[in-house]
């Protein structure tokens, strides 16, 4: 899998800063050297939020899907890759819901959680909490996982991946002046809507999402977007005059809940809220 390289914080040399909202967002490079945002490598940015500005195309899709506007853009004159880059100047409203990393086309952005900040400093191997699976599978991935050689699944291999389909799509699309369409003026307007709701939440680890199912359609518009599997679907029965009938509601898994809201935006219906941890 190419990407950003996972063990940046202890493989690469911390050269510069740039100013955050509330404090300094860290620059990693492999040789501790750093030119600037016009110069021609510009290395790893963030620590718990790590873009590689270097694999970065400038898609947007991270900008779009972080629930707490981490990102902003700021501009990266000349670059080879792409001339704008998704710069995480509020980097501590990060809640590791790691949209961001899976929405991704080039796998630049890398997610650390606070509490492994320190660890990956140093080096040290952390796995993040895996989904909630079934027995089986568990037993199944347990024995998979231990008969994969110990010098095998130590080595990965981090390369970049080719940009050529990028680069063409760029030639044949400058010059063109292409249509403003509806969706392209909406969004704007969709996303300050959404963060002036979002602002009003209540959200983190604190905070776990309730579904009520006297509102909620079975429609499982939010078991796609949660990154946690945290929400499974169960059998209700339901009445309407005189026929019983069954549909299915959303039940959300308390345990790998992280408070993140993405479930609450995408629910038509307004049938999940965010509340306080017992």
């Amino acid at each position: 899998m190419a990407g950003i390289d996972r063990q940046f914080m202890s493989a690469w040399k911390q050269a510069a800063t740039h100013a955050g909202d509330s404090e300094a967002v860290q620059i990693w490079t492999q040789d501790g050297s750093y030119g600037g945002l016009d110069s021609g490598k510009l290395g790893i940015w963030g620590t718990v939020v790590g873009v590689d500005f270097d694999l970065c195309i400038a898609d947007g899709a991270c900008i779009d899907a972080c629930p707490v506007d981490v990102f902003e853009w700021i501009d990266s004159p000349g670059h080879a890759a792409s001339e704008r880059k998704p710069f995480m100047p509020r980097e501590p409203d990060c809640i590791v819901c790691r949209a961001c990393e899976e929405v991704c086309p080039v796998d630049a952005v890398f997610i650390t959680a606070p509490d492994d900040v320190e660890a990956a400093m140093a080096g040290e191997e952390f796995v993040p909490a895996p989904a909630v699976a079934e027995v089986g599978e568990a037993v199944a991935e347990i024995e998979a996982a231990e008969a994969v050689p110990a010098a095998a699944a130590a080595a990965p291999a981090w390369e970049p991946k080719p940009d050529r389909w990028y680069k063409r799509m760029k030639a044949s699309l400058e010059g063109l002046e292409l249509p403003d369409t509806g969706m392209a003026k909406a969004k704007p307007l969709f996303k300050e809507v959404r963060k002036q709701t979002l602002d009003s939440l209540s959200r983190g680890k604190d905070f776990i999402a309730l579904v009520n199912n006297d509102k909620c359609i079975g429609c499982t518009q939010c078991i796609y977007f949660c990154n946690f599997a945290s929400i499974d679907m169960i059998g209700w029965e339901l009445e309407t005059r005189t026929d019983t009938f069954e549909s299915m509601k959303a039940l959300i898994v308390e345990d790998t809940c992280t408070g993140c809201t993405l479930c609450v935006f995408a629910c038509p219906v307004e049938a999940i809220t965010m509340e306080a941890r017992a």
